[in-house]
């Protein structure tokens, strides 16, 4: 309904007889505004603004895939340097963002595409520059070696590694970065990418899922659905980049749950309360099945402190003193756990598919 407009690159005033220059790591900030089909300023526009700047356009050849197909040459503009999330107020907006590496150093005129939406008044508006020259590496760069921060979460945000999720998780990414997340796609190997149960040769890509939080370059998240995953434990790994090509690697597990019917009873820990030590006992149905039992201790507030783990092959149903699973009032770091009440869960593994997960019980340590 309305346009966007752009009115500074730093702080130069956009001049129509002079082109504009971002260079490779260098920080930028572009400033606009919200006006009408007449350019005048909406003083009452306030929402966001969604900017994405794209690298200079590339002549694309069409892959003649039909004997007859003619050889066409398509010029697109589509690797992007940037997209991200701003605030407008009263008609007005500014972002920062850093330059990633992956440009193509040449020099030529890139792209700035607008959509801005006010959701309160229904009204939205488009927009775009196309005199902002894009190539070369900037000056006086203060790039870190460090790769970017990134927490992995299933469905929510009070995930924890080895926790059960269903077979269609929704996988939620954090991450944080002094530079900027690089989802360019431009240089092979630098996506944002997961990797389930380390096949390497079917990464799930995550350029496109990436959105940069409100008016921070700096961090932004991910949500991508995962569908119809085995049932049974499973790895994954995230692999992100920086805009100056620092690497991280975060890793989670998880188990997916079979909907076979399967369960857990008779859960227990004795002694409870305990001082030194105590042992862990429950009935199961995966009777003739090689079973993993995982025992996971949290505090009330849910942090994650001890995960024990012992296979029980074929076993009869159920997990007795003489084969309990043993703890000794440590934690994951070897360290004495607090007097206090903990909250524990069974997990089982059956045959590497079948799982069963139990309730929440409560433990008491006295020293």
């Amino acid at each position: 309904e309305h346009s966007v407009r752009t009115t500074l690159i730093d702080t130069m005033a956009i001049d129509s007889a002079r082109a504009d220059t971002v260079r490779a790591l260098q920080q930028m900030r572009i400033s606009g505004e919200i006006v009408d089909v007449n350019g005048n300023l909406l003083t009452n526009f306030n929402g966001e603004v969604y900017p994405t700047i794209f690298d200079k356009e590339q002549t694309i050849p069409t892959l003649q895939q039909d004997s007859d197909s003619p050889l066409l040459e398509i010029d697109v503009q589509r690797n992007i340097v940037f997209r991200g999330r701003a605030t407008v107020t009263n008609g007005k907006f500014s972002f920062e963002f850093v330059v990633p590496s992956d440009i193509d150093y040449d020099f030529g005129p890139g792209k700035v595409s607008y959509y801005a939406a006010d959701r309160s008044a229904r009204t939205d508006a488009a927009g775009y520059y196309d005199r902002l020259i894009i190539g070369g590496t900037g000056e006086n760069i203060n790039a870190n070696d460090e790769g970017p921060v990134v927490d992995v979460y299933l469905d929510d945000t009070d995930f924890v590694p080895g926790a059960e999720v269903s077979e269609d998780p929704v996988l939620i990414l954090h991450l944080s970065d002094d530079l900027g997340i690089n989802v360019t796609g431009n240089s092979i190997g630098h996506d944002l990418e997961a990797v389930i149960d380390e096949d390497t040769r079917n990464p799930i890509v995550l350029n496109d899922y990436y959105e940069a939080d409100v008016d921070n370059f700096r961090s932004g998240k991910v949500r991508y659905p995962l569908f119809d995953l085995e049932p049974g434990r499973h790895t994954l790994s995230v692999r992100a980049w920086d805009v100056a090509n620092n690497s991280s690697v975060s890793t989670t597990d998880f188990i997916v749950a079979s909907a076979s019917g399967n369960s857990l009873s008779h859960v227990l820990n004795y002694p409870n309360p305990f001082t030194t030590s105590t042992c862990f006992q429950f009935d199961h149905t995966l009777i003739g099945q090689e079973v993993t039992a995982i025992v996971q201790i949290y505090t009330v507030s849910g942090r994650l402190v001890k995960t024990l783990e012992a296979p029980f092959p074929f076993s009869d149903g159920s997990v007795r003193q003489d084969d309990c699973i043993a703890w000794d009032g440590l934690d994951d770091y070897g360290d004495q756990l607090a007097r206090g009440v903990y909250l524990y869960q069974v997990r089982l593994l059956g045959d590497g598919t079948n799982v069963i997960n139990g309730d929440l019980e409560k433990l008491v340590i006295l020293r």
